[in-house]
């Protein structure tokens, strides 16, 4: 496979190395139920299984993808040794820690008096309390909520109140290595936080000497000839979604889904004419690429392509899809999604839908409920799913469970041949990890807990429709006390004044259902396959 360091510019997301400034600027998450079950994954990665008529095949049938696998492989991929992005920056309040998690460690998000974000592990050494639960001093710590122990952005404690009577006691104590907290390097790039999830001295120093940029960020964003012509049309979208790591790579990474699953949000069932997809190169521990038809007129051929260890691009006509899959604890991910627009290319949209897709865009609260949020609705409760039966029925051995006869399904196979031989154990699923009990599909879809109360611009139209929710319905009120008083005066009931003030009540009535209807969205809208035709 041709390196995908070398590709032109639509394909081409690694920056070099040494293109950032040399300072770094350095969401609470949901927490399933805690009903557990043990995920035995006993996946076998070869071999084949006896039809009906007696002949040994292979279920998955994606020969070019079997003889494509490049190189030796892999079981020890070095997950902690990248860059993942954790949130949003603009979503994070600077005046309080935040939550988050990856790879299956907790972590604590902060941001110190120098405007620098710190990242540590979500437990203090004292007690082991969650420390994002804390506060930040004037001095840049932080507190933990606990016992008023406080950390600085390498982990240190520099003040533990219980020995303030005895500064050479506190002073040994804050020098032990037992008072410390792992902290994570952090860097801001894109506008989201980044971290690498190595907390050793070496990774520290080497980050301070060369802050290289994250392998997976994008050119286009960062200036440059690579950026001439490109925008970012869309504000960062995140959402947890209730699946594993490899669950979602595989649905990124899965074309002709698109059709079915995203009905009349994406796609359309009917337009399916048969979704080509072709290899290029091979698959090596970078990744991979292919191109794609979905028959489809307007969207024309394209490319997609997987940057190991988390990213995926969709690059059609104009807009690209540009994909972070994070993989945070056991039965969850995170994902972060943005489009990049190229405004040398004609518009493919008719203008007045152009002009309406792109207001919606800018507007990103109205983005993120109307065009974001319906598309991970469309798939997440039956990946919740899909993934448990596969794991708990099959032992996770996709090789064999799966049926792919069709060239649409090659990426899928290419992705779960990647895990297979480079991508060893991902540590948040690994074989005996314990996942979450399965969700109801309310709670699959919760739209709150996974995005909203995230994210700065849905919250502010959150507290934007309540408040204008309030203001009609006394306005409602007050029209109503003024037709009633005034008919009780004898104004006639038929008189152009009674005519304005039942129109008054009738439409703050009106105003108050569509808001309510339209506050809905920011939670939860069941999703349901059977009712879209």
């Amino acid at each position: 496979m041709r390196s995908l360091l070398s590709k032109p510019l639509q394909t081409n997301v690694f920056p070099s190395r040494r293109s950032w400034p040399s300072r770094p600027l350095a969401s609470r998450g949901t927490t399933p139920r805690t009903t557990w079950y043990l995920d035995t994954i006993t996946a076998t990665r070869s071999g084949g299984l006896t039809a009906a008529g007696g002949t040994a095949t292979t279920l998955t049938q994606t020969p070019e993808i079997s003889s494509a696998i490049a190189g030796e492989p892999s079981s020890t991929f070095p997950w902690t040794a990248h860059w993942y992005p954790v949130a949003i920056v603009d979503d994070l309040d600077p005046r309080q820690p935040h939550a988050t998690h990856l790879l299956g460690i907790s972590l604590a998000l902060w941001r110190d008096k120098e405007g620098a974000w710190h990242a540590v592990e979500d437990k203090c050494p004292h007690r082991l309390a969650p420390l994002s639960e804390g506060r930040i001093e004037a001095d840049g710590t932080l507190h933990c909520a606990y016992h008023g122990w406080q950390f600085n952005g390498l982990g240190s404690c520099t003040h533990i109140p219980q020995l303030r009577s005895d500064p050479k006691a506190m002073k040994t104590a804050c020098a032990s290595r037992r008072s410390c907290v792992r902290a994570f390097p952090v860097q801001v790039v894109h506008g989201l936080l980044w971290v690498l999830l190595d907390s050793s001295q070496s990774a520290h120093e080497q980050f301070a000497k060369d802050p290289a940029l994250p392998k997976t960020a994008l050119k286009e964003l960062l200036g440059g000839p690579e950026a001439e012509g490109y925008i970012q049309s869309t504000q960062w979208y995140a959402r947890d979604v209730p699946m594993r790591f490899d669950t979602l790579c595989e649905n990124v990474l899965d074309p002709s889904h698109v059709n079915f699953a995203h009905h009349k949000v994406q796609g359309n069932r009917n337009n399916e004419k048969g979704t080509t997809t072709k290899l290029q190169g091979k698959i090596n521990v970078e990744g991979f690429e292919f191109e794609l038809d979905a028959q489809s007129p307007r969207m024309g051929p394209s490319k997609s392509f997987f940057a190991a260890p988390n990213f995926v691009r969709y690059s059609p006509r104009i807009r690209s899809l540009n994909v972070f899959a994070v993989p945070t604890r056991p039965g969850w991910s995170r994902i972060f999604v943005t489009f990049l627009k190229d405004t040398r290319k004609p518009r493919v949209l008719p203008w007045l839908f152009e002009a309406l897709y792109s207001f919606v865009e800018k507007s990103t609260w109205l983005e993120h409920i109307f065009l974001r949020h319906p598309v991970l609705d469309g798939d997440n409760y039956i990946l919740h799913l899909q993934e448990r039966a596969l794991h708990q029925e099959h032992g996770g051995d996709w090789q064999h469970s799966f049926y792919m006869p069709s060239a649409a399904d090659s990426s899928v196979s290419a992705i779960r041949r990647w895990f297979d031989k480079y991508g060893g154990t991902v540590p948040t699923c690994e074989p005996g990890t314990l996942m979450p009990s399965p969700l109801t599909k309310r709670e699959a879809l919760d739209r709150y807990s996974q995005h909203t109360v995230h994210c700065r611009h849905c919250k502010q139209a959150l507290r934007n429709v309540d408040l204008a929710t309030g203001v009609a319905a006394v306005a409602g009120v007050l029209a109503a006390l003024w037709l009633i008083t005034r008919v009780m005066l004898g104004m006639p009931l038929l008189s152009p004044a009674a005519g304005v003030g039942l129109f008054a009540v009738a439409l703050a009535g009106a105003v108050v259902a569509g808001l309510r209807s339209l506050r809905q969205q920011f939670f939860f809208i069941d999703y349901v396959h059977a009712e879209r035709d």
